[in-house]
């Protein structure tokens, strides 16, 4: 039998270093691997210039093989169910919390804390700032709700694609469920013997269709901007201005005497629960949609050679 001559110091080293480097090249491999399956799913957005679309259907499919396109599917199919799990219980808790509020609104033409609120808010006696309020107010409700939805579509569908414009256009339905909210709940709008009333305004009171569609509008730009902006301080100063907007809208209706500040809270929550089934639709379906423009230019490819 031959002998087995022990290495030395020097040579275990040198032999440890060797793998240390082999498996360092493995790693490197495995995060580029993971890197173009992140971009062919889009999740690595905004980042490259442009006129802020980062991929079309055709790039998608650059550099990704059979093998990556099944992991791509794999990996958005685990972070739908996870999302599954956990918007189905965020989404029955807030469905029975508006359910609670609408019954409390529907018997209470104002909630404890309503009358001193408005009163605090209503303290600040300003020209230039009523003006403002009922600027913003003013944009966000009539016809200019449907206009903005519309510029938002073409913008979004000119920077992401149409399926996210589609979304955009969806955020159009917070209007007659608003008012049919109102019909149901049937409460009073604030009266000018207990505040200040600036415009007297058609209709119930609760919940705020400004608001709920404050938050379905902007609010769905918003998840756009956190989900596929790349850059960090852009991401941050667009979601800081669009909360700006959703809080200055719900104040200017309190500030005018059009509602309760719980009418604006109620306008909030349903909007917010209108605002998860929008992103439980774009976790369900896009990867689908994405997988079914893969192949058709996948298909249209192998037809044109």
């Amino acid at each position: 039998m031959r002998e087995v001559t022990p290495l030395s110091e020097q040579e275990r080293l040198v032999s440890v270093g060797g793998r240390a480097y082999f498996f360092r090249q493995r790693l490197a491999r495995l995060a580029e691997a993971i890197g173009r399956r992140t971009e062919a799913v889009g999740i690595d957005l905004w980042g490259n210039g442009g006129v802020g679309r980062i991929q079309t259907e055709s790039d998608t499919i650059s550099g990704c093989d059979t093998s990556d396109l099944a992991l791509t599917r794999h990996t958005w199919q685990t972070m739908n169910q996870r999302f599954s799990r956990k918007g189905i219980l965020g989404i029955g808790g807030l469905a029975i919390l508006v359910a609670v509020l609408c019954i409390c609104a529907h018997w209470e033409p104002r909630f404890p804390g309503d009358l001193r609120l408005t009163h605090l808010v209503q303290s600040v006696d300003s020209e230039p700032l009523r003006s403002i309020m009922e600027w913003v107010s003013f944009l966000t409700g009539g016809w200019r709700a449907p206009v903005l939805i519309i510029a938002g579509a073409i913008v979004t569908w000119r920077c992401l694609g149409k399926w996210e414009a589609g979304l955009v256009l969806m955020t159009w339905l917070s209007s007659p469920i608003s008012s049919g909210l109102k019909l149901i709940v049937g409460r009073p709008r604030p009266t000018a013997d207990l505040v200040l009333v600036f415009r007297t305004e058609p209709g119930n009171s609760f919940p705020s269709g400004h608001a709920f569609f404050a938050i379905v509008f902007w609010g769905l730009l918003a998840y756009f901007a956190l989900t596929r902006m790349k850059r960090r301080s852009l991401r941050v100063l667009t979601l800081s201005g669009f909360a700006v907007i959703v809080v200055w809208i719900g104040v200017s209706r309190v500030y005018l005497g059009a509602h309760w500040p719980s009418d604006v809270l109620g306008g909030y929550f349903f909007g917010a629960l209108f605002l998860m089934g929008l992103i439980w639709l774009d976790w369900k379906w896009k990867p689908r949609v994405d997988a079914e423009s893969h192949d058709e230019t996948a298909h249209s490819d192998s037809g044109s050679h």
